[in-house]
């Protein structure tokens, strides 16, 4: 008997042990510094690399489509490099647990979907109207951010998807 309720004690802590395995308060699963500085590092590129082919899109030879897309994806591109800037200075401090930086990290998150709908959009239709600045002088770019945007949706579309399966299994 002894070593049954040594089994079921030991199988306990176990699933105790699974359990805080996956705790979000648990300090060995919060990221570590240096890979908040390199996925921040990354986030600027990317920024940078859209502010760039988009800034190219406003030279005066080219007659490319300027609408709210356009502008959207370059202010926010110009405040995900900023925000990324900050995020890089503070990182080591307390600052996520203040409650301005969990609401702005919201807001950015919707602002994100928005961003990635636009860009979606923005660059089919620069390659269905045969933009010269787009297609010819940023061939590589466009290539790139043409793959890009289904990449991006997909990621969307089954995050929203294991958004749902999570809260339907909860």
């Amino acid at each position: 008997m002894s070593s049954r309720k040594s089994s079921r004690a030991s199988a306990k802590r176990e699933n105790a042990d699974d359990k805080n395995a996956f705790s979000i308060n648990d300090p060995k699963n919060k990221p570590s510094m240096q890979s908040i500085i390199i996925t921040t590092l990354f986030v600027i590129l990317y920024h940078l690399l859209v502010l760039g082919y988009i800034i190219t899109l406003e030279g005066q030879q080219c007659n490319c489509i300027k609408d709210w897309r356009h502008n959207f994806i370059k202010y926010y591109s110009y405040s995900m490099i900023v925000y990324s800037l900050i995020i890089i200075i503070l990182t080591g401090t307390s600052y996520r647990n203040h409650m301005i930086v969990m609401i702005l990290q919201n807001v950015l998150l919707c602002l994100s979907v928005i961003s990635i709908l636009c860009l979606y959009t923005y660059v089919g239709d620069l390659d269905k109207t045969f933009c010269k600045c787009a297609i010819e002088k940023q061939k590589n770019m466009h290539y790139f951010l043409y793959i890009w945007r289904y990449i991006l949706v997909g990621a969307l579309v089954f995050g929203l998807f294991m958004i749902i399966v999570g809260a339907l299994l909860s």
